[in-house]
């Protein structure tokens, strides 16, 4: 039974530490529904469904703040630069009070109503003009009976006091937060004095949120709480950071980066930095920790998980994650296995797979602030120009769209997307969410049709029964359940668009085990029936590491009559066996696969070039077939024939790998000029990577895609943003050709692969239904390590002889 609430002051007072969500801006921007630039919140209203299910997301991971997403929901800024909504800022307000109450009502939660700083007060409109914009927002979270109040993202103290004034006024508790670090808000006045005058106005909580790193906010509110002590009062502190590393921003933070706001991937913060986050936060006394810009669910659940000591509880989320990568003690690859334990993650340095770019930049700003003439805001729009286009087609076949040339985009990396979102568990990686959370599933599904993905493949991945058993895995769900929902899923939301159903399989524990072929088809036949019971529009065989086993799911799959697609998990390098990508496609055509290509295991332009080596063999064999390519979201040079699986940063550090939305452009060319028309993603690719691929395409099209009404052009939105040095890189040119940094200047370009050379018939290969015991998990420990040293002697023998180098 959950606990009876109790109000924000109550609960820091008895000492209990409160955790807040995370960025619903980033977030919703990432997932199609918020344009950056203007950064406004009508998602609220327009798509109350996202914005309720992210709440969702972030109240299961250990969330008991629900923020109202009304970030910039003020009337100035809803009007700003050429805004125009169909919706008034109340109603704004209020469809956001009601989506935070609704989800707080199903946990343990407050509804926290929250303002921020106005383009008025940027604009030097008067104290009376500013705060009468703050009581509109006010006079609805008064109506909606929110719990208490936050004065957030103010960059001058000047105007924080200004809403904490009027949001007193309620009678509710008042929180209070800067976007400063330890230099102090834009008229240089320094932390400490900055809290003080908040609570002079009345805040009982005051910290810092957005615009730097966790430990740069830490610092922040540690100078705040120097202040507030050395002044005789008292103030309870939170923290909302951003997930982004920025040892390299100046006091405006991170808005002068030149990554700022759409190359920002290698910057993102792991799970294990937020585990050490929230506890150098709790150390200095802060007691209501969360998260803004770039915090994910998962981010949170790690915050809630860090703190689960004191808290006395886990996150529901954490059913889904085992602590320190328990999990991974599930996966069928040993050295993965081997990873399952603190010591690892708390100590990698992970690497960003990109050799040419910086660890760290060059801020940009221009040393504006407020009164500055570019600062200034109007209504107007910065450029006139809107695109809007609408494509209404009868549904055609897989096989009748690319016959006639079109371009099909298929959708992104769901287990990796909802291991994020906080619905599967990473090492068993089974899909079982389909049943247990369908609304999370059907929301990611909406979520790429938005993007422009007109293939809804059903979340079958590793749901064959004998993975579902897998290594200890138990699940209240049998496969068929399984299955059945995630068919219904794919199909309710492929509804409600221009997209097809494709049913997959994919390779199963019992192949790795030798088990014999009858016994390996029987499992995919399992998976088949279902499909065919619930009509899906084509089949793919997808992520198998050897053709022999991708041949055998092709020929259970062409009986049903229904088109069949083929994917192999491979590089140019070939399947796990040697078969070149050449050789795969010419018997993946033969056995029946009308479409072949690759996906997972490497980046775009690794497994274009394994299609283009697909195609040539193809060709030379005198076939035909379509092709199609669903390659990772992460930077691979530095890989092995196993792909990213032998990275040291998987699956838990691979964050400053993520591929930015400007990469999928080229990557999307690149394969469109192979001749890949089936074009897609695979682990790691979120909605604005999909929207990408389908922006970069939409000339031959014809249509942009539904999200790109949230993103102008190649960054056209940012010509709305308030900072004239960030509007200055609303231009093609400037993404195109930027060099991200990742802001790790202690960590690697590169790093060395795991991998330690077994396939299929190995014996630590061997799958078991029985968990990972400890005494096999001790000698993958020592096996490692063993590799480890036998590494390092070799290179030094090596160097002392001029020999050549040997991973």
């Amino acid at each position: 039974m959950a606990p009876t609430k109790k109000g924000i002051l109550e609960r820091l007072n008895a000492g209990e530490v409160v955790i807040g969500d995370g960025g619903f801006v980033f977030a919703l921007e990432k997932r199609g529904y918020v344009k950056a630039g203007p950064w406004t919140p009508e998602a609220a209203v327009t798509h109350p469904e996202a914005v309720r299910q992210l709440h969702r997301e972030f109240l299961r991971a250990g969330a008991n703040v629900m923020q109202t997403f009304t970030f910039y929901a003020s009337d100035d800024k809803l009007e700003n630069r050429g805004q125009t909504l169909k919706y008034t800022g109340q109603q704004i307000n209020e469809g956001a009070c009601d989506l935070a109450r609704e989800v707080a009502n199903e946990g343990d939660a407050l509804v926290a109503g929250g303002v921020c700083q106005t383009p008025s007060y940027l604009s030097c409109k008067s104290e009376t003009e500013v705060k009468a914009i703050f009581k509109k927002q006010l006079d609805v979270f008064i109506k909606k009976n929110v719990d208490f109040m936050i004065a957030e993202y103010f960059e001058h103290v000047e105007e924080a006091e200004w809403a904490v004034q009027v949001l007193k006024t309620s009678g509710k508790p008042v929180a209070a937060c800067l976007c400063i670090g330890p230099e102090g808000d834009m008229h240089g006045v320094s932390p400490g004095e900055c809290a003080v005058r908040l609570v002079k106005a009345g805040a009982q909580i005051v910290g810092v949120n957005c615009h730097f790193d966790p430990m740069t906010c830490v610092q922040a509110v540690k100078l705040m709480k120097e202040g507030v002590e050395k002044a005789g009062l008292k103030a309870h502190y939170m923290v909302q950071p951003l997930a982004f590393h920025t040892p390299d921003c100046n006091c405006q933070g991170f808005i002068d980066l030149p990554e700022f706001p759409f190359a920002l991937e290698p910057r993102i913060l792991t799970r294990w930095d937020m585990h050490k986050y929230a506890r150098e936060a709790y150390k200095v006394g802060i007691r209501f920790i969360g998260g803004c810009c770039g915090f994910e669910p998962y981010h949170i659940r790690a915050v809630a998980e860090e703190l689960a000591s004191e808290r006395g509880f886990l996150p529901g989320a954490s059913e889904k994650h085992g602590m320190w990568g328990a999990g991974l003690e599930m996966h069928t690859k040993p050295w993965v296995r081997a990873r399952a334990r603190r010591d690892y993650w708390e100590n990698i340095l992970p690497s960003s797979g990109r050799p040419k770019c910086p660890s760290l930049s060059t801020p940009e700003g221009w040393g504006l602030t407020k009164g500055h003439a570019e600062l200034m805001q109007h209504k107007e729009a910065t450029s006139t120009q809107e695109m809007k286009h609408v494509l209404e087609l009868q549904k055609k076949g897989i096989l009748e769209r690319l016959d006639a040339g079109e371009i099909v985009i298929g959708d992104g990396g769901f287990v990796f997307a909802l291991e994020k979102r906080g619905y599967v568990k990473a090492g068993p990686w089974t899909p079982e969410a389909a049943a247990e959370y369908p609304e999370a599933v059907r929301q990611l599904h909406r979520e790429f049709l938005r993007a422009g993905a007109n293939v809804m493949q059903t979340f079958t991945f590793y749901a064959s029964d004998d993975k579902l058993e897998n290594r200890g895995n138990q699940l209240t769900f049998t496969g068929a359940q399984i299955n059945e929902a995630a068919c219904d899923l794919a199909r309710q939301v492929a509804n409600e668009g221009d997209a097809l159903v494709a049913g997959g399989v994919s390779q199963t524990p019992s192949y790795l085990s030798c088990k014999s072929e009858t016994e390996v088809k029987a499992i995919f036949k399992k998976q088949l029936d279902v499909f065919i019971k619930k009509n899906v529009d084509f089949l793919i065989a997808e992520y198998f590491e050897h053709v022999e086993e991708a041949v055998w799911a092709v020929e259970m799959l062409k009986q049903t009559g229904k088109p069949v697609a083929a994917t192999l998990c491979i590089g140019p390098e070939g399947d796990m066996h040697g078969v070149s990508p050449g050789e795969c496609a010419v018997r993946l055509v033969r056995a029946g696969a009308q479409i072949v290509g690759v996906n997972c295991h490497f980046d775009p332009l690794t497994c274009v070039k394994a299609v283009k080596l697909m195609k040539e063999g193809v060709e030379r064999a005198g076939l035909k077939a379509h092709y199609m390519v669903q390659p990772l979201a992460f930077h691979t040079p530095d890989c092995n024939c196993q792909g990213f699986i032998d990275l040291q940063e998987f699956p838990f550090g691979l964050e400053p790998r993520i591929l930015t939305r400007w990469d999928m452009h080229k990557y999307a060319r690149e394969a469109y000029n192979a001749g890949i028309r089936f074009i897609g993603g695979c682990c790691g690719f979120e909605p604005y990577h999909i929207r990408a691929v389908a922006e970069e395409l939409a000339p031959e099209r014809g249509f942009l895609p539904a999200a790109s009404e949230k993103h102008g052009n190649w960054g056209a939105g940012l010509e709305m943003h308030t900072k004239p040095w960030v509007r200055a890189r609303a231009r093609r040119d400037y993404w195109e050709n930027l060099k991200p940094a990742s802001g790790r200047p202690l960590c690697p370009s590169m790093s060395s692969p795991d991998g330690w050379g077994v396939t299929r018939g190995h014996a630590e290969l061997m799958q078991q239904k029985e968990a990972t015991s400890k005494d096999q998990l001790k000698q993958l420990f020592d096996r490692r390590r063993e590799i480890k040293d036998s590494a390092l002697l070799w290179r030094l023998f090596a160097a002392t002889r001029s020999l050549p180098y040997r991973k």
